[in-house]
């Protein structure tokens, strides 16, 4: 599941990773996609979701993922600037900034599901 309000991201991500054989369910908003994940948790492995998104932020929706499968893994991405003390308070198995390489979006996602 990758999870972003903007739509060009969502697409860009989506098809990179589906072109490496990677399944991606894409979502632009943060609440059709926990309910989808309520719904079919058992059916996702890694949850990608921006930080900034609204009216729910990632941070809240990884909380509320963490609280239905504490066993899902979880990517936090942002293109803004998150200092090291905020990160510890998130429940996040990894964080990148965007942009980033699709290569290594592709390596990083590998990495989780494999």
């Amino acid at each position: 599941m990758i999870v972003d309000d903007e739509i060009d991201i969502i697409g860009l991500f989506t098809e990179i990773l589906t072109l490496n054989g990677i399944s991606v369910r894409p979502f632009t908003n943060a609440k059709e996609a926990l309910d989808d994940f309520k719904l079919s948790h058992d059916k996702y492995r890694l949850v990608i979701s921006d930080v900034r998104m609204s009216p729910m932020s990632g941070v809240e929706f990884i909380a509320k993922i963490k609280e239905i499968d504490s066993d899902v893994s979880v990517i936090l991405m942002t293109a803004f600037e998150i200092e090291g003390s905020q990160l510890k308070e998130i429940n996040t198995d990894e964080f990148f900034n965007k942009p980033i390489r699709m290569e290594e979006l592709v390596r990083i996602v590998k990495k989780y599901i494999e």
